[in-house]
């Protein structure tokens, strides 16, 4: 099997493959992100990376038995814009003729969201057999455009049924997925990593918090917020748990911690900084999730 990954991330899709035992002859991941690759490489360096999506051709490619991809999001986030897949002059683009049209025009887009035209580019020329195409939870309107291109209605499937994580998500896809879990005995206590006290959440953030935002850390009991790639930034609607040594009495989760929510192996990231360990990991899909609904190709 051929697989194509689009906004490959740190190649959560290939870890899933690997868990899921589904043999794939050649992986092709279009990804950026420098620190990202990096993180691939040292893991999967046989990896065929193709770079900027928007420049693949697809008579460089052979055969794609699956496309993967989750687009970005933020966009159609509800912490986000929400503007949706749209140009700077504030066009709506509502079809792929429209985009590449557009896209041939030399018009300027509104953010990232737009990229999802690149996936359906790629999915209506190469045809693949399989595909798989991951988005947050969004207002209507850009749910169904995405629905009626994609053909099949959406999944959402919050994490917590395979990890620690709270996290929803939409998943359009040709697979067969087979029942969802009830639950998942994983929670904070099962996750924690002992050297997670060097990441405290300073005394003038907390403050900062509790000022101005219904803030609230996370029990160990509990399951976590969702793992964002603004965590480095310390946001306050990411996960904090309590700490006998920080001065705040609270610390942010460490990489390590983000790793295992996100049900990625245990150092996997350990080839960047943790700033960047945050971000990919935040950019990245809760690979026990993918893994579920890779089962569904055996």
């Amino acid at each position: 099997m051929n697989v194509l990954s689009l906004f490959d991330g740190i190649s959560c899709g290939q870890i899933a493959l690997n868990r899921s035992g589904i043999e794939y002859y050649n992986y092709y991941a279009s990804e950026i992100d420098k620190y990202a690759i990096s993180i691939v490489e040292k893991n999967y360096p046989h990896t065929k990376h193709l770079g900027d999506v928007s420049n693949i051709r697809c008579e460089d490619l052979p055969k794609i038995d699956l496309l993967i991809g989750g687009s970005p999001c933020q966009s159609f986030s509800f912490a986000g814009s929400r503007s949706g897949m749209t140009t700077r002059d504030n066009v709506e683009i509502l079809e792929l003729e429209q985009y590449l049209q557009l896209k041939e025009d030399g018009f300027e887009f509104q953010g990232q969201s737009y990229l999802f035209w690149e996936y359906v580019r790629l999915m209506v020329e190469l045809k693949p057999e399989y595909f798989l195409l991951e988005n947050v939870k969004m207002e209507s309107k850009w749910k169904n455009v995405i629905t009626k291109i994609m053909g099949v209605e959406p999944v959402l499937i919050n994490s917590n049924l395979f990890s620690a994580q709270n996290r929803q998500r939409l998943y359009w896809t040709n697979i067969p997925i087979g029942e969802l879990p009830d639950k998942c005995d994983l929670y904070l206590r099962d996750i924690v990593d002992e050297g997670g006290e060097k990441y405290p959440l300073t005394v003038k953030h907390h403050a900062a918090f509790l000022k101005n935002y219904k803030w609230s850390c996370c029990e160990l009991d509990e399951k976590s917020k969702p793992l964002l790639a603004s965590y480095y930034k310390q946001p306050p609607h990411c996960p904090y748990i309590r700490s006998t040594i920080s001065e705040s009495g609270f610390r942010r989760l460490s990489p390590l911690e983000c790793e295992r929510l996100q049900t990625v192996p245990d150092g996997y990231t350990d080839y960047v900084s943790d700033t960047q360990r945050y971000k990919t990991l935040g950019n990245g899909w809760t690979v026990n999730v993918i893994s579920h609904i890779f089962d569904g190709l055996k």
